[in-house]
């Protein structure tokens, strides 16, 4: 039977793909947030609010989604480290 395995690879790209996401969502999203919450039509009540579970969902998944990232990268090089010295 032939198992599924993880590639190298495969960990190392989703890594790098998360660490660029989580990075690039808490750089700009609470900005974008902050600039409808300033402009001259700017709701209230109810949509601020929903403006401000939006803020607090993506600063908790931009502060996730990087060090796992991060982690993924150092998996990848683990994994690559490890394959080549059971190769050997």
């Amino acid at each position: 039977m032939n198992a599924r395995r993880l590639h190298p690879k495969a960990v190392l790209s989703w890594g790098i793909a998360l660490t660029i996401a989580g990075s690039v969502l808490t750089v700009f999203i609470p900005n974008i947030a902050a600039f409808f919450t300033n402009a001259q039509t700017a709701a209230t009540g109810v949509d601020q609010g929903i403006l401000v579970l939006f803020d607090l969902v993506s600063r908790i998944v931009g502060g996730v989604v990087t060090p796992l990232g991060v982690v993924l990268i150092g998996a990848a090089v683990v994994m690559a480290y490890v394959r080549e010295r059971v190769r050997a």
